[in-house]
């Protein structure tokens, strides 16, 4: 009895170790990612930054969600959800060989429910603004006349005609993966800058996301399962 309990003892307090050595290794990357947000956001503030009333504090709060997702998909709603929050709509389109498909957004409330943006996919087989954001790794910004190649996004997602339309790389590994767009959505002008920084970080942790599903998938293959 006696040495049952200490081994349940002993179970329990290598567990506690564990946990308490996971809980360092949170900690030391929450640090490094508030230095990398702040490195990248002090790097964007020149005369030319507007951050639109865009504060250091919302940009580490939106960098620590981003870096908390644990799935792709839970990372493409996050970001739609960030941006939402500098007062875009945002659409995430997640790259699948010749197409692009729409896997996330906020903003749009009824004109794009879960159906309509399930179905919303723009072919990159054709010259298109997506598709020089995929080939190119550039940016796109203008007006919705920018994406009249693009006419299924313009019926779909309903843009005003004054509003400021922006289309951003996610890359992972030098790569485009998925194609990020904003629209002020009425209000004019967008917080550019930090809608960059906010996708600069987004590709970050899809790298991890993704390096970290080929490693358990290389553990399983070996027999090793995957590490906890």
């Amino acid at each position: 009895m006696r040495e049952h309990l200490g081994e349940k003892l002993h179970a329990q307090a290598l567990e506690l170790q564990r946990l308490e050595e996971r809980l360092q290794e949170l900690r030391a990357e929450h640090k490094q990612l508030e230095a990398e947000a702040r490195d990248q956001f002090e790097a964007l503030v020149n005369p030319g930054f507007s951050p639109q009333s865009t504060s250091l504090a919302e940009i580490l709060t939106a960098a620590h969600n981003l870096r908390a997702a644990r799935l792709p998909r839970e990372l493409f709603n996050t970001l739609a959800e960030e941006s939402q929050r500098l007062g875009v709509r945002a659409v995430l389109f997640e790259v699948r060989g010749d197409a692009a498909w729409a896997a996330a957004a906020q903003g749009f409330g009824a004109v794009l429910d879960e159906a309509a943006l399930r179905s919303l996919v723009v072919p990159l087989s054709v010259d298109t603004p997506f598709r020089q954001v995929l080939e190119r790794g550039v940016d796109v910004c203008g007006t919705p006349d920018v994406l009249s190649k693009n006419p299924n996004v313009l019926s779909r997602l309903r843009p005003d005609s004054l509003d400021s339309v922006l289309l951003l790389p996610i890359r992972v590994g030098g790569a485009v993966a998925a194609i990020f767009y904003a629209d002020s959505g009425g209000s004019g002008a967008l917080a550019e800058d930090a809608l960059k920084l906010l996708a600069e970080l987004a590709g970050a942790q899809l790298e991890r996301l993704m390096a970290r599903e080929d490693k358990a998938r290389a553990a399983v293959k070996n027999g090793s399962g995957p590490s906890v």
